[in-house]
Formats: C-alpha cells, structure tokens, sequence
C-alpha cells in the first residue's frame, strides 16, 4: 500500500502522532478521542540533597476535584502531575481553586497549581512550590480513546502495511501514569515483530516478487503486534477510564459503578506496573 504523506512516497507507514494522530482518524476511521472534563498539571522537582520518597508511585486525593500523582525518576529528581476539573478562568487574577489558568505563564500556572492543593499534605505543596516552571506542562483537557474502541479484529488499526503505536492507538488519561510506558512497549513488540520478517531471505530473483513478499511479512508482523499488544492496552485504558469516571463525573451513581467494577477487574491497583513487554 503507498500513501503520499506531504512529497514523499512511502511503502511502510507507522503513525505515531499522538493523541491527535491523523493516521488513526483519517486513514483507519477509527472513532474520534473523547474529552474528561479535567485538566492536568505535569512537572519536575528537584531535591538537591534527595527527597526519600522511596520507590513507590503514589496517588492521592482529598476531594472530588483534584487528584495528585508522585513518581521518583532518582535520588534527587520527581516527576508528578495534578488534576483537576477544567473551567477557564473568568480573568487572569481569578484565584477560583476549581479553575484552569490558560495563560501561557509557567509562573502563574504553577502558582494555580499550589492553591488547587489546599488541604494536601506539606511536603506535597512544597514539592510543587520547588518545582522547576520550565518543566511545566498544562494540558487544558484530557483526551481519551474509549476502551472498548480497542475491540475488534487487528485490521481494525491496520490499513495495508500501515498501522498505528502510542497515543495514536489508545490515547488514555494520566491517572495511571502508563501513558508513556505503554508507547515504549509497543516500540519493542512491534520491533520483535518486525523483524524476524524483514530479514527472512527471498528465494525469488524478481524484485517485484521480493517487494510483494516483503509487504505480506510486514502485513504478518503488524497483525502480530496488534495481536499482542490488544490486550495489554485495553486493560490500560479501560483502568485509566474508570479512574477518569470517579474522578470526573458528578454522579454519585456512576462513581460508586466505576469502583464496583475497578474491584472486580482490577483488585491489585499496581497489577499493571508489573507487565513486562519482553526484551529486544
């Protein structure tokens, strides 16, 4: 299959442009991202001298609004986010808990951040106070793929020799911090896929033959890699969207829904930490 992307001719195609990805929308129909009505803070700290948190994810919350995550990346380095329901601010000075700031400064985005947090513990607003504004990152409205999206046959998410990986495939909210992980599994299966098939030989001298076979190896090899990866991701964000409903709908009803069936599919709630993807 060719696809003319902009002035270049291409015989294999891999979409990895995220959450907004033109390849799973365009090319696949796959149904557009859905939106939770949250927004989410990202960004760094550094503790000079360690900050002893151990090695441990942590998640917590006071209320129905804001939810906070803390991830160690070393010693001396943190990575957290919050969120919080989105509702632009009416003015730039508002200091409303509840709102989003779309102002483009890392100050007062962190500064907003800080008030959100009242009634967290101390060194939780400390950590965001110390944080490094150029780390920041505001992401007014989470977009989401809905899990069962992920259902179907593999050609479901590829056209030909052109498929999808990251965000592009199952675009999910942070409340699990695995978006990112999950993209780097799926660079090392769809590597192991790709390419036991594209170092097979070809006994055939014709190089139009060699190419014909070549794209049935790779059209092989991504219906393996969406084969393996199906489950794994629809777990992922079928976890990530019932977290996203308690954290995000107002319903008392659908709150207590989404924690019933969280019990039940998911009664260890680090389970999905401890995937492990295989090795190059």
């Amino acid at each position: 299959m060719y696809i003319r992307v902009h002035k270049y001719l291409v015989q294999v195609l891999i979409g990895c442009d995220g959450v907004k990805s033109v390849i799973s929308k365009h090319i696949f129909g796959v149904n557009s991202t859905k939106y939770f009505s949250t927004s989410v803070v990202r960004g760094l700290t550094n503790y000079e001298h360690g900050h002893g948190f151990g090695n441990e994810f942590l998640v917590m919350s006071t209320n129905d609004k804001v939810q906070l995550g803390r991830m160690p990346i070393t010693h001396n380095l943190v990575y957290w986010f919050v969120t919080r329901k989105y509702r632009i601010s009416p003015t730039p000075q508002s200091h409303d808990d509840s709102s989003v700031n779309l102002n483009d400064n890392l100050m007062e985005i962190k500064q907003s951040t800080v008030r959100t947090l009242k009634g967290f513990p101390a060194e939780v607003v400390e950590m965001i106070s110390k944080s490094d504004p150029t780390s920041l990152h505001l992401t007014d409205t989470v977009k989401y793929r809905a899990p069962w999206g992920l259902l179907g046959t593999p050609t479901r998410f590829r056209r030909g020799t052109v498929t999808v990986a990251g965000d592009a495939m199952h675009a999910m909210g942070p409340f699990l911090a695995q978006g990112g992980s999950a993209s780097l599994e799926d660079a090392v299966v769809l590597a192991n896929c790709l390419a036991p098939k594209l170092y097979s030989s070809s006994s055939s001298s014709s190089v139009v033959q060699v190419m014909k076979t070549r794209r049935i190896l790779v059209e092989e090899a991504f219906d393996q890699y969406i084969k393996e990866r199906r489950k794994r991701v629809f777990k992922l964000c079928m976890e990530s969207y019932l977290v996203g409903t308690m954290v995000d709908t107002p319903s008392p009803l659908l709150k207590f829904l989404a924690a019933v069936i969280m019990a039940v599919m998911f009664p260890n709630p680090i389970a999905h930490t401890r995937y492990d993807c295989g090795r190059l």
